[in-house]
């Protein structure tokens, strides 16, 4: 399955798109560990991320998830990912890094409309959730322009070895 903009293509996870990932969670390391939980000492081996793949491949089969890789135009690099997960009763959470190189160019939000859409139209998701930390401005931004609506609700994630609070956005249509 391909999705394709002006600017960049998406595509779900496969295995075939390991060495891009390792590439580019190893090129964006400083750029988004401030975000995500902490990694085990191997995430940054072809063999951690090719395992991480084969069990969120496990995931989709399982209709537990939904995995897309934002490629540039050529299709040589990863520049971003969005993964809905948690998909139960029409529900799904939502997850999304973008390298630190193509932030602040709207593909993030580009890739989003698309891949919402995808999963609303394909998947008949009609609930998506997004935890973000407060102090991700970035983050709040881009999904308040994706209609997401503050929840008013509050939940711990350990991030960088330390438990941080985030803050719950959903989308409903």
């Amino acid at each position: 399955m391909l999705l394709i903009s002006k600017s960049f293509n998406i595509e779900r996870l496969n295995l075939n798109h390991t060495q891009f990932r390792l590439d580019y969670y190893c090129s964006n390391k400083e750029h988004l560990e401030v975000w995500h939980p902490t990694t085990p000492k191997e995430f940054y081996t072809f063999k951690y991320q090719e395992n991480k793949i084969k069990e969120q491949l496990k995931s989709v089969s399982n209709g537990d998830a939904s995995q897309f890789v934002i490629l540039n135009k050529a299709r040589t690099k990863m520049i971003g990912h969005c993964n809905y997960t948690k998909i139960k009763d029409n529900n799904c959470w939502l997850g999304y890094s973008i390298s630190k190189t193509y932030e602040g160019k709207s593909i993030m939000f580009e890739a989003l409309k698309l891949t919402n859409s995808y999963v609303i139209n394909n998947l008949n998701i009609k609930e998506i959730r997004a935890g973000i930390l407060p102090n991700n401005e970035r983050s709040i931004k881009l999904i308040k322009r994706l209609y997401f609506i503050y929840a008013g609700e509050k939940d711990e994630l350990e991030i960088n070895g330390e438990t941080r609070t985030y803050d719950t956005y959903f989308y409903s249509i």
